[in-house]
């Protein structure tokens, strides 16, 4: 019994150890597949972030192409070819496409597509990316790079013949081309003339002090400031939102966080004031000349636009087509009369280099002046007329006169960026038109004269004298002149056509019919005005003096010079944005 004991736990014995060598085997076999496994996941992740690095690169490559304004088919190509390039720098050795489909990435290389990135898009918002491919290049400008990598990767231990594991990335890069705030015509550095024409233009008493003024001239708000102010959501929204002049006044100086000066500016204003800006229909999109298409105008969010220009601006915008009499604020004989209409308002600009095929300066993102008809009707009496010669006499000479003041256009031509501010430049084209003067209908100040003008009645008892002028027009052309200018920096541009010597021109070549009238019978000779009137125009705009260019100035018009200013120069830089 012993012996049989022994014999049977032997045998128990045997037979454990070789079931654990089978389970040993099977362990070891197992913890092998893993480890294979293992090192085949670990591959595949490596390999995963490999090309996701590749997609992120080329897409920013591509993206940084973007920042180049031109056609939408040169950028594509050179999106495509920077893409290319970008992966092969990074080891990446599959062909770049252009594929813009729902789902690209079907096949081994690279995908890419330029498009409109636009977080605010809910219709492309799917899976976060809010990137659509197709877009009205009439409206809108890419401002994104989507590239997609596809890459199959080999099973390192798995079955010899196997297709692989098929990998796929997704980047978009967004970028916007750098963008400059500027303006063209601008008087706002004189305290006293800005007053005045904002004063007339508002039709109240403006109470800033020459400080709170200088601090609006210094002050720059953001579109993104403007539009968190307004409470809407996107540019575009605060752009075409309809304001009274009130409101906008309230909007700037808030986003400015200058409210404190809001009653100074409006207090005891007419209410005709805001309902005529609502009439002709104020808002942000009016004093912007924005050369940027949607969505990319986000790009032009954080420029800054100087306080005291908008309120200018939009001042000048609610009056538009209103006659606003400027005779309480220039020194004048009774009588005369003083008169400037805004045609059209001046627009700041704000945009990137743009070459344009329908602008006449050629390029997109431009600024310009106010277009304004001046009239002017100076009644004078025997104080302008050489006493020795008529002393005893009180004769009226009458001169009306209309001046289409001379615009001026500045055009983005050139931008320079910089990591510092201070470093950047733009480059701006600024042409001035041509200024023309007329003499003007009695009656109507803004049209100029289609027959004869009477430009003096003298009674001289048994006689009468009339003096009689035939119309004409004088004209000065403009000039052309670049300027390279820091952000901040101003810079006044010389061109003809002051005021008085548009007057003295005229002048100088007016044809005048004398009729002299002795006993009711009229005698009529013709002559030259010449050196006469040429002595007047001096006394004329001797009287109105420095005065009413200030004003002019202020305005945004300076006869004698155009003033350039730059706001800001933004260089904002390429993001990835999925």
């Amino acid at each position: 019994m012993t012996m049989a004991r022994r014999r049977r736990t032997h045998r128990t014995r045997a037979q454990a150890r070789g079931a654990v060598s089978i389970l040993m085997v099977v362990l070891l076999a197992t913890i092998g597949m893993a480890a294979l496994v293992s090192i085949d996941v670990g591959h595949v992740f490596y390999r995963q972030r490999q090309l996701q690095s590749v997609a992120d690169m080329a897409a920013l490559a591509a993206a940084q192409q973007l920042r180049r304004a031109d056609s939408n088919a040169v950028m594509t190509e050179r999106a495509l070819a920077a893409a290319q390039a970008s992966g092969t720098q990074n080891g990446f050795s599959g062909a770049a496409r252009e594929d813009c489909g729902a789902s690209p990435g079907g096949e081994d290389g690279m995908a890419v597509c330029a498009g409109v990135w636009d977080p605010n898009d809910a219709a492309a918002a799917a899976g976060g990316r809010h990137f659509r491919g197709s877009y009205d290049p009439a409206r809108m400008s890419p401002n994104a790079v989507r590239v997609v990598v596809s890459q199959t990767v080999p099973i390192l231990f798995g079955i010899p013949g196997g297709e692989g594991r098929r990998l796929r990335a997704e980047a978009i890069g967004n970028a916007s081309p750098p963008v400059a705030a500027f303006s063209v015509g601008s008087g706002l550095l004189n305290f006293e003339s800005s007053r005045s024409a904002l004063a007339l233009l508002l039709g109240n008493t403006i109470s800033l002090s020459a400080s709170d003024w200088q601090g609006l001239v210094n002050t720059t708000v953001t579109l993104d400031q403007l539009r968190l102010k307004a409470g809407v959501g996107t540019v575009d929204e605060l752009l075409n939102a309809g304001l009274s002049l009130s409101e906008f006044y309230a909007l700037v100086l808030g986003a400015a966080n200058k409210e404190s000066l809001l009653n100074a500016m409006l207090g005891g204003m007419p209410a005709i004031i805001d309902a005529r800006a609502l009439a002709a229909g104020l808002n942000v999109g009016r004093v912007l000349d924005l050369g940027v298409l949607a969505p990319a105008m986000s790009s032009a969010a954080d420029v800054g636009l100087n306080v005291a220009e908008l309120l200018m601006l939009a001042a000048q915008v609610a009056n538009r087509g209103a006659a606003v009499d400027l005779a309480g604020a220039v020194p004048l004989l009774p009588g005369s009369q003083l008169a400037l209409r805004i045609v059209e308002p001046p627009r700041m600009a704000v945009g990137p280099v743009r070459p344009s095929t329908t602008d006449p300066m050629g390029w997109e993102t431009t600024a310009r002046t106010s277009q304004m008809d001046l009239g002017i009707q100076l009644q004078l009496g025997a104080n302008l007329v050489d006493s020795r010669v008529l002393s005893a006499l009180t004769p009226t000479l009458v001169l009306p006169l209309r001046v289409q003041l001379a615009t001026a256009q500045s055009a983005l031509t050139g931008l320079r960026c910089a990591a510092a501010p201070a470093d950047r430049r733009a480059t701006l084209n600024t042409v001035t038109t041509v200024s023309s003067i007329c003499l003007a209908r009695k009656n109507d100040l803004g049209q100029c004269a289609g027959s004869d003008v009477e430009l003096a009645n003298v009674p001289l008892g048994v006689a009468h004298v009339a003096v009689m002028a035939s119309p004409r027009q004088q004209t000065v052309p403009g000039n052309s002149i670049t300027s390279v200018l820091a952000p901040g920096d101003h810079q006044e541009v010389s061109s003809r056509g002051q005021l008085a010597a548009l007057v003295e021109d005229l002048a100088r070549n007016l044809d005048l019919k004398v009729t002299v009238s002795l006993l009711g019978i009229p005698l009529t000779t013709e002559l030259k005005l010449g050196g006469i009137v040429s002595a007047l125009s001096s006394v004329i705009f001797g009287l109105l003096g420095p005065t009413l260019d200030g004003l002019l100035a202020a305005l945004g018009i300076q006869l004698s010079n155009a003033d350039l200013w730059v706001h800001d120069v933004d260089c904002d830089n390429t993001r990835l944005v999925y």
